[in-house]
């Protein structure tokens, strides 16, 4: 996001921006007294703004006497350009199963107008890790690895997509005939959900954890340095070509947490915050998912 140095109508116009982009169609606006002391800002510089935003096209408000303000329409496009924001870049794991094809150009499709931009990054620790540096506007991760995150207070869930949004389902993966001899697990260090699971899963068990990459994961299952690895199957076919189980997993609430997406943005973005819930529409960006899923749409993002 790009913050430039503006002049005081620049600065007006910029928050007045701001402010608009989190309120929806038919909304009761503030009034220009209250925005005024929101911003610190004169009452003079809050109606400039205003007016500027309404003969730009950016905004259409009605104004109903003592009833007050209500905003009719919106040019999102147009509010950005007022509102000094350059760009929207999500963090997103590497586009490598269908699901998380159609969650990224779904959620691109919710942008339509707003350039909007994915850094695909392996791992959620590295993907939280650049939100909190202001590096990326947003984060995709797992329900179950956000509640990591979510302890030291600087970042926080906006949106909650819902089971099998982010993985169909974990499984343990083993070779056939080796359900009764796993001694060697393999763990990607990198991945919040794979070490929470893999914690819960064999708790009190004894067993080898083994530092692995999570992209090899089946693997080096099939090759013999590990016995076992928690994983997410996208394709049965990979399993059957390597003569491997798959056995889901149960027992605990946070399998399937780590199956639904959700997404971050830093505690203090309250503008980013904003946007999100006035963007998304989370009904259309699911059947966008499930479309691109079922092969009847091509990915776009």
């Amino acid at each position: 996001m790009s913050h430039g140095l503006l002049k005081k109508e620049g600065v007006a116009q910029a928050c007045l921006a701001r402010y608009l982009l989190g309120e929806r169609c038919g909304n009761r606006l503030k009034t220009i007294e209250e925005l005024s002391s929101d911003y610190g800002l004169s009452v003079g510089l809050v109606q400039f703004a205003l007016k500027k935003l309404e003969s730009s096209g950016a905004v259409y408000v009605e104004r109903r006497g003592r009833n007050g303000s209500y905003l009719v329409s919106m040019d999102h496009k147009a509010l950005l350009a007022h509102a000094d924001i350059s760009n929207v870049v999500c963090a997103m794991p590497l586009p490598y199963t269908r699901l998380y094809e159609g969650l990224a150009s779904g959620l691109k499709a919710q942008f339509e107008g707003i350039p909007f931009y994915f850094a695909h990054m392996r791992g959620s620790d590295a993907r939280v890790e650049c939100l909190r540096k202001g590096i990326y506007d947003l984060a995709v991760v797992s329900h179950l690895a956000a509640q990591t995150y979510l302890e030291q207070g600087d970042v926080c869930i906006v949106l909650e997509l819902g089971p099998h949004t982010y993985v169909g389902a974990h499984q343990l993966i083993y070779r056939k005939g080796g359900e009764h001899n796993i001694r060697r697990v393999g763990l990607d260090h990198r991945s919040a959900d794979q070490k929470i699971m893999t914690e819960v899963y064999f708790a009190g068990q004894d067993i080898t954890l083994v530092d692995i990459s999570y992209h090899e994961s089946l693997y080096k299952v099939a090759k013999g340095d590990i016995d076992a690895v928690i994983w997410n199957v996208s394709r049965e076919v990979e399993l059957s070509s390597r003569e491997l189980i798959a056995v889901p997993l149960s027992g605990s609430a946070c399998f399937t947490r780590a199956s639904e997406a959700v997404i971050l943005t830093r505690a203090d973005d309250i503008l980013m915050q904003q946007l999100l819930r006035t963007m998304v529409n989370t009904t259309e960006l699911l059947v966008h998912q499930q479309r691109v899923l079922a092969g009847q749409q091509d990915p776009s993002y």
